[in-house]
Order: structure tokens, then sequence, then C-alpha cells
């Protein structure tokens, strides 16, 4: 609940991203909107909160207010145990956005809240994650709303802009996630449109310096959006999509591919329904839908009405081959945006749930 509310229906929340933290607890990121009228300031707010490993009880509940419009949309931590994440901050939530950087330290305490600036106009970030310097790399958009490019932005260790690229073609492209590879490049994921308001899946591979080294779609003849990317074995690189192209009624797909973006296997998953990773509503949070397991196999998380009805929590894990190992579902609970496997092969998951007319942020933590 958000942490001024006095009832749930004051506030809709939602989660976009958790992780577990190095001393054995979890740490959630998503957005609180307020339902008040007038609406206020503080429209949308960051929430941040840090729950007990063991019994899930809220060991803290902060709200970061920098704009009229902040939401959280991705988070991991950094060398030093604090809890860095990026977003979207706006005064007006339409024309005009900025790049959110974060810090909060163990306790929960807000180190650092700024907006970084790319172009002067609608900027966000989806993914953060750590650099090898010690700092971070963050993949988003930069343009127009709804008329983005591709952007990854290159930060330090305490969020100083070192360098960013925007990677400008049709209309309405937006990089979902960035990763530094083990051999110092960056790779990003999203969407490109091609023809007819279709959307491909798009690859982009740099250098350190973030200077292309190549770029690729792959889909077929209706909309493919890559959601994420993670470095598997020997310099691969699993991809996972949403799907229209293959399949049945909306799948999600897995690919995996060379550092020359040649594909090695690609598989689908799903059922006979509308399955997918998320709302594809234009600016929507994007959320983590895949990470990699302890053991080397595949985490994802999303919303199927193949397996429970009307649309529920869906996650599902393969092993480093793409083969399906097992799918959970849960009708109850909107649809599942991050979801990761400790060691105990315990798994923790964390996305949007209803309650009443608002909705609510959910985690569950599964067997």
């Amino acid at each position: 609940m958000d942490p001024d509310a006095t009832q749930s229906k004051d506030y809709e929340e939602s989660a976009s991203d958790v992780i577990k933290t190095s001393d054995g607890n979890y740490v959630v990121v998503g957005t609180s909107i307020s339902w008040e009228w007038p609406m206020p300031d503080n429209m949308d707010d960051i929430l941040i909160v840090k729950l007990d490993g063991t019994s899930g009880d809220v060991i803290w509940n902060k709200k970061i207010h920098l704009r009229n419009y902040d939401r959280a949309t991705s988070v991991v931590e950094d060398n030093d145990g604090n809890y860095v994440l990026t977003g979207f901050t706006s005064s007006d939530d339409a024309n005009k956005s900025d790049v959110f950087f974060g810090k909060v330290d163990p306790q929960g305490n807000v180190l650092t809240k700024k907006a970084i600036t790319i172009t002067k106009n609608y900027d966000g970030g989806y993914s953060i994650s750590k650099t090898a310097d010690g700092g971070f790399i963050i993949g988003g958009e930069a343009g127009h709303s709804h008329n983005e490019d591709f952007m990854i932005l290159k930060v330090d260790q305490n969020g100083n802009k070192k360098w960013s690229k925007k990677f400008s073609d049709h209309p309405d492209n937006s990089a979902y996630d960035a990763i530094e590879a083990s051999d110092g490049n960056f790779y990003l994921v999203g969407s490109k449109r091609i023809v007819n308001k279709l959307e491909d899946i798009r690859i982009i591979k740099t250098n350190s310096k973030g200077n292309k080294i190549w770029d690729k779609t792959f889909g077929g003849d209706k909309d493919d959006i890559a959601e994420g990317i993670i470095e598997s074995e020997d310099n691969t690189f699993v991809i996972v999509a949403g799907t229209f192209s293959y399949g049945k009624g909306g799948d999600v797909l897995l690919m995996k591919i060379n550092s020359d973006g040649e594909v090695i296997w690609q598989n689908n998953y799903g059922g006979d329904k509308l399955d997918k990773l998320r709302e594809y509503d234009g600016n929507s949070v994007s959320g983590r839908h895949l990470t990699k397991t302890p053991n080397g196999g595949f985490l994802v998380s999303g919303n199927s009405s193949s397996f429970s009805s009307f649309g529920g929590l869906w996650v599902f894990k393969t092993n480093s081959s793409g083969s399906l190992l097992w799918n959970y579902s849960n009708k109850d609970l909107g649809g599942a945006f991050a979801a990761r496997q400790a060691t105990d092969g315990s798994v923790i998951v964390a996305g949007p749930g209803s309650s009443g007319d608002t909705g609510d942020l959910f985690v569950v933590k599964i067997r």
C-alpha cells in the first residue's frame, strides 16, 4: 500500500521489477497512482518496497517524488549494496519527460533522485544494468511521445551522464532492455515499427562507446516485440519477446543468438488463447520479463489466458536449451512483470494485482 494511503482504494500500485538483495531480502520497485480529485501535484510516484526474504513482511515502504509523474521500471543492486533504479519523470506525462535515476540505501534512505535529459521531448528508461566499471547502462526511448527512437544511456555510479546514443529510424522504436556483455559491448532489444503499424523484434549491438556494430530485425507478418535480453554461455544471448506472428493467438517467444546476431534456436510458449508479456499500449511500463536461473535456465514472467482464465499471472521456466520445465499460473493475480529464482529453487514474482476499483502491487513466492 502507498505509504500515504489510509485505505487501498486511495491509490493504485503496481510493480515492475523485483530483485533478491545481498542481505537475503527482496526489493520491489513500481508506481503508485493517486485516485484523489482534484488531482494532486504528485499524481504518479515511484514506490520502492523492501520485503523480508523469509516471511515477505514489509521492512520498509518508501515513495520517491521528483515531478508530477514519476514511475520506476527497473532496479539493480550496486557494488555498495544500494538499490539503483530508472524510469520516467515528467511534469505533464504527455509531451516532455526525462530518464529517472535514483539511488536508495539498504535502510530506505533516498541518496539520489534526478532527471537525465536526452532530448527536449519524451525520454525515459525501461531497464538498468550494472557495468564492469561500476556504473550503469540504461535502455529506453528518446524522442516525441509515440514517435520514439531506441536509446542507450551510460551513467557513472552516481547517475552522472557519460554518454548517450539515439538510433533513429521509423516512428515508434523503443529499447526495453540493455546489457553490457562480457566482452564489453552493449546489446539493446525492443521493437521497430515496419509497415502497416506492425512491429518486429529489433536488436542492436554497439561497442563500448555506444557506436553501432550491427542492427537486425526478426519477426513475421504480425507484431513481435522484444522485452528482455540476457547473456548466456560463450558470448551467446537469449531474447524474450511477445509474438503474434508465431503460435496461436499471441504467444511468448525465446530466441537464442550468437554475437553476430545469427539465430541458434527459437521456441514458442503458450496455449490456444492470448498469452503475452504485458499490455502493449504505447508508453506503458515494460518490466523485467526474462531472468537467468542459477542452473543456467531461463525464467519468463507474463500474462496468460490459456493457463489462467481472463489473463492471470503466468511464469514459466525452461532449461538452457529452451525446453519447457514448468508452467505456473494464478488467475487471482494480474500479469507478472518480473520473476527471480533463488539458489534454493524458490521463485519470487511481482506485478500488478486487482483490488476493487484500483490495483495493488503484489509479490508472491512459489516453489
